[in-house]
């Protein structure tokens, strides 16, 4: 068994070294605009619309204070009196 011929690979294509890149505009994930921002996320309308979506309210339900549960009988020489 003989294995075809490797199809031949395009040539990679490096940029050149004079061209000046701007790497604080980007697309929003979200909407597609293009952003101008120093970290990488949605812009600020996408934003204030996801903070509005996502939050929540407080409804003053107190939850029930934690009783570990007892699964396993201690064996005697656990209680066995010295």
């Amino acid at each position: 068994m003989s294995n075809p011929p490797a199809a031949p690979r395009e040539p990679i294509v490096f940029p050149a070294r004079d061209q000046a890149f701007d790497l604080t505009a980007f697309p929003c994930p979200r909407c597609n605009q293009v952003v101008a921002a120093e970290f990488y996320g949605p812009c600020t309308a996408c934003a204030a619309q996801l903070r509005v979506s996502q939050q929540g309210e407080a409804t003053g339900v107190v939850a029930a204070a934690y009783e570990p549960k007892m699964n396993v009988t201690p064996n005697a020489v656990a209680l066995k009196d010295d």
